[in-house]
């Protein structure tokens, strides 16, 4: 183990901590928690919504996608970037409006106050939801680090994710406001190190000939542009079948919620959207360099990052350029666990609990306990999981928040339906079908799909079934 690297990893955490301990100084109350009492900048919101989004996915498996499959996979990077326009478009201003409006914090809150459910059904079911499809992208998260601490450090992957799940802590620190500035901070950060280790690497090839001769002799294609019309549905399968789940991924539309100043959100779309096609496509890079680099495989193709930084820079560097992977695995984590624990918090302990004294106080606790509570299921399913790829367990899930939640987030940000029924008819299809299809050996681009065009059509269908 490299003195040196356990240096770079003591001071970025040290950055961390001191982050969460001013975030909990300005949290003083439970809407702080869940959303900073909308107060953050368009700056700190744009980065927050997209470097929340960009796990160790971007690090990982996105880079061992095209490692291994080519530049056609570089057609995510183009679906992410288009339904993430279309999200600042048609989601951002009118959610962070109508939540304001109805004084809801969470997506099933939202829901509950825009159809109108008295019952409470719509709210525990789109719960419960987020909670099942938030488990495995945590997991996911979790898998990272646990590959992270074991290429470094030498140690057992058990004992990575147990050292990595101390991360966690600092959310107890400050919730929403801690994890806002710490997305910031590290958004700027992964930025500038995913940029710069492929472009050291390239210059430690032959160029790009000797990256053509290489996929070539690999037999990987480096076709960027459809060869026949079924190359070009299978782009435009591969592009929707991530970038509709956008419309629905509770960790990023809560971002928009926070924002201060509705007005804000076109400057905010042009920050974040600027820095996801810079991060996207130095990505992108990892992966075609590395195909030069490493012309003879990887043991794991998802370490390809790690592997390109310890043969290129010192220890110390090293450890400094690799903090990013944290960085980005830490942002997803904290986003996620601060969705749950507001779900938690919000959607069952405060229902349940209504009309009793220092209740704001008690919801505000309810959160840090859920946090625990979420992050020993996610830890749990990632140490009996280990053989799960960190490209599966986030598509999986991806998916499933999105056929879950995106249609109907469009239909009760664009339609005037007031039907708890349909709404609850369009949480219930599309998560099903996102959950099971891909467990029955269906694709999981093609379930995304599927999901959300069935999710839309059961909203429509159960409106005018139930319209009396």
């Amino acid at each position: 183990m490299n003195f040196e690297v356990i240096i770079a990893f003591g001071l970025y955490f040290s950055v961390l901590g001191a982050i969460g301990f001013f975030a909990y100084r300005k949290s003083r109350q439970a809407a702080d928690f869940v959303l900073g009492s909308r107060s953050l900048s368009y700056w700190v919101t744009a980065l927050a919504a997209h470097a929340s989004d960009m796990s160790g996915w971007l690090f990982m498996g996105f880079p061992a996608a095209v490692y291994t499959q080519g530049l056609i996979q570089a057609w995510t990077a183009v679906g992410l970037t288009f339904f993430m326009f279309l999200n600042w478009k048609f989601v951002a201003p009118k959610l962070r409006t109508l939540t304001e409006k109805y004084k809801s914090s969470t997506l099933s809150t939202f829901f509950e106050e825009r159809f109108g459910d008295a019952s409470g059904r719509v709210r525990i079911i789109s719960a419960l939801f987020c909670l099942i499809f938030f488990t495995f992208y945590i997991s996911a998260g979790f898998v990272t680090l646990g590959h992270l601490f074991e290429s470094i450090f030498g140690i057992s992957y058990n004992v990575g994710l147990m050292i990595g799940s101390l991360v966690i802590f600092y959310i107890l620190l400050g919730g929403y406001l801690s994890i806002a500035w710490v997305d910031f901070f590290q958004g700027i950060f992964l930025l500038g190190m995913i940029i710069l280790v492929p472009s050291v690497a390239f210059f430690h090839t032959k160029g790009i000939s000797h990256i053509v001769a290489a996929a070539h002799v690999n037999k990987i294609s480096l076709d960027f542009w459809p060869q026949s019309l079924m190359h070009f549905i299978n782009i435009v399968l591969l592009a929707a079948g991530w970038g509709l789940g956008y419309f629905g991924q509770p960790h990023i539309v809560t971002k928009f919620m926070g924002i201060r100043d509705v007005k804000e959100t076109n400057k905010a779309q042009y920050v974040g959207l600027t820095w996801q096609c810079i991060t996207l496509a130095a990505a992108i890079c990892v992966g075609l360099v590395g195909i030069a680099f490493f012309p003879a495989g990887l043991e794991n193709n998802e370490l390809i990052f790690v592997a390109m930084t310890k043969s290129l820079f010192s220890p110390f560097f090293a450890g400094i350029i690799l903090c990013a992977i944290l960085a980005s695995a830490i942002n997803v984590i904290g986003a996620q666990v601060l969705a749950s624990a507001s779900i938690l918090a919000e959607d069952f302990y405060k229902r349940f609990t209504q009309n009793q004294a220092h209740m704001r106080r008690r919801v505000q606790w309810a959160s840090h306990i859920s946090v625990v509570v979420i992050c020993v299921l996610a830890l749990g399913y990632a140490l009996c999981n280990n053989q799960k790829t960190i490209y599966d367990l986030v598509h999986y899930a991806w998916t499933g928040l999105g056929c879950s939640f995106g249609p109907l987030v469009l239909v009760a940000l664009h339609s005037k339906m007031r039907n708890a029924y349909a709404a609850l008819a369009g949480i219930v299809t599309g998560g099903l079908i996102a959950g099971l299809l891909p467990w029955l050996g269906y694709s999981i681009s093609h379930t995304m799909i599927l999901g959300f065009v069935m999710g839309l059509v059961s909203i429509g269908l159960v409106n005018i079934l139930t319209r009396k």
